[in-house]
């Protein structure tokens, strides 16, 4: 049979970052080839096969770009979601027998082919087992993953995930070309865009003007407020409404999941940055409701008001320390922290 691979290549001009899945099927044999310049050194790129749009119950199988730059095909299967997948092996038999044809690195383009053929027959599917069983007639939704790996070439939980809008049949030839991989990165950048701008210069701003500025401009009002309130006030309202919608950003593209326990540096930075939302929250709200400048209780609201202001900034400076060294970024942002440390 004539190698796919043939027909599934991506120019090594490319800027832009790619992936190519292309499979026919002759004679029982379902040949499939996936192409991509977006693995990195020591990254991974798996393709479910799914019956739904969410992880779980898929069949996968993982093209890996390890440390020394060669590359390694696998076929895993993934039961339970988030958790971590299962290596098939020889005598597996949950739908067709995997067979690598060709694996490849050339000019930052990874190239990794199988073939899937002698598919069990009607009488076996009756047997219980944790996942479906493969099947050359069925439509399945592709999910697309990309993850680092760690020092002993094991996979890392993926930072990229993409549910292709083309489905599957293994009986069927057919190719799928993605010409803009990083569409659902844009998310995660506009984020951190978005969570950087507000609480490092926004809040802190708004911050300092607030503690030593209230003497400043005696004479001179804004709708009949002092100048530093009604900049503290507009600055600090604004910080809370961009601050929920990067929160709601984050949410698209986590499709409302939660980061996994596994993923330290994540879960920390998760955990840290709801407490800084729910500050976010909370500070307008309790603004909203405060007594008057001169009520016997008005301490209360200040020190409160301080307290919760300067407990977001602390905690958000360390979400972002911690978002430096997400696993995910492949080391990519770990010497940005002493921009950090500078600020």
């Amino acid at each position: 049979m004539p190698s796919v691979v043939a027909t599934t290549t991506i120019s090594p001009q490319r800027t832009g970052a790619a992936l190519v899945l292309n499979w026919t099927y002759v004679d029982g044999t379902t040949t499939i080839a996936i192409a991509t310049n977006y693995l990195g050194t020591s990254q991974w790129l798996g393709i479910g096969l799914s019956l739904d749009d969410r992880m779980g119950n898929d069949h996968v199988f993982v093209c890996q770009r390890l440390s020394d730059d060669t590359i390694q095909l696998q076929r895993f299967i993934n039961p339970n979601g988030h958790s971590y997948p299962t290596l098939m092996t020889a005598d597996s038999n949950l739908g067709g027998i995997f067979q690598i044809k060709r694996i490849a690195l050339n000019n930052g383009v990874a190239y990794c082919e199988f073939t899937l053929s002698n598919f069990i027959n009607t009488a076996d599917r009756r047997k219980k087992r944790s996942v479906s069983l493969l099947s050359q007639s069925t439509q399945y939704i592709v999910l697309v993953a990309i993850g680092s790996l760690d020092s002993s070439n094991s996979l890392v939980q993926h930072f990229l995930t993409h549910v292709l809008s083309q489905t599957i049949q293994l009986n069927q030839p057919g190719i799928i070309t993605i010409n803009n991989f990083e569409g659902s990165v844009v998310l995660i950048r506009a984020h951190g865009i978005i969570m950087l701008f507000i609480w490092m210069l926004c809040v802190s701003t708004s911050i300092i003007l607030a503690r030593y500025f209230k003497k400043s401009w005696p004479t001179r009002k804004i709708c009949d407020k002092p100048i530093w309130f009604a900049i503290h006030r507009l600055v600090m309202t604004f910080a809370a409404i961009m601050t929920v919608f990067a929160f709601i950003l984050i949410l698209i593209y986590k499709r409302g999941k939660w980061t996994s326990s596994n993923l330290s540096r994540e879960y920390a930075h998760s955990i840290t940055g709801m407490f800084v939302v729910i500050a976010a929250i909370v500070q307008p709200m309790m603004a909203l409701f405060r007594c008057h400048p001169d009520h016997r209780y008005r301490f209360i609201f200040n020190y409160a008001h301080a307290m919760v202001g300067i407990g977001a900034l602390i905690l958000s400076i360390t979400a972002i320390f911690l978002a430096t060294l997400f696993t995910s970024f492949n080391s990519e942002l770990s010497n940005y922290w002493k921009i950090l440390v500078a600020w």
